[in-house]
């Protein structure tokens, strides 16, 4: 039977696909068995298959000390909460090492405000925070590509849903910032 003939119906497959896990995951004499000749095996439903890689572990980088990146807004006007006022810098450090390049790229993502999906959404009902890069709006998860060790600056600003009555009080948003060698 021919490899066309095997998989010219869905049902085959599912079964092959289901026999195959089934017999490498349970079969000490195949996992003794070199690739090459498992590859051709004749048994009739069973294919089994070789799956290799390497393995290539991240460089250590470490962001900001291992410390979380805090922005603290101090006291904030509801009414002078504009998408202008209130701009604050994300201030971060980064360090890394033994990296098989300098070429990296960050970004930073977190869950968007029903108002404003690239706002990061806050514990207050219609306020969010909007993190800019050069002095414009980035989307959460955007890609921003950087040369080690200069790392972009950020800046975070509050902006608010104008069709909600902002209550008063503590308020705090979260995020990742992640980076990544190219």
């Amino acid at each position: 039977m021919d490899m066309e003939q095997r998989f010219n119906t869905s049902k085959a497959v599912l079964i092959l696909l289901m026999t195959t896990f089934t017999g490498v995951l349970s079969s000490a004499a195949v996992a003794n068995t070199p690739p090459t000749a498992r590859a051709g095996s004749t048994i009739p439903g069973i294919v089994y298959v070789y799956i290799s890689g390497n393995v290539i572990a991240p460089p250590p980088c470490v962001i900001n000390g291992g410390k979380t990146i805090e922005v603290d807004f101090g006291e904030v006007m509801s009414t002078r909460i504009d998408g202008v006022n209130y701009k604050k810098p994300i201030t971060y450090s980064a360090e890394c090492r033994k990296m098989p390049t300098n070429t990296m790229k960050v970004s930073i993502s977190g869950n968007g405000t029903g108002f404003d999906s690239n706002a990061l959404t806050t514990n207050i009902t219609g306020l969010g925070v909007r993190i800019l890069y050069q002095n414009k709006l980035l989307r959460l998860g955007q890609e921003v590509n950087f040369t080690y060790p200069n790392f972009p600056q950020f800046e975070a600003i509050p902006v608010r849903d104008y069709s909600a009555s902002l209550t008063g009080g503590d308020f705090y948003a979260t995020a990742t910032l992640r980076v990544e060698y190219q």
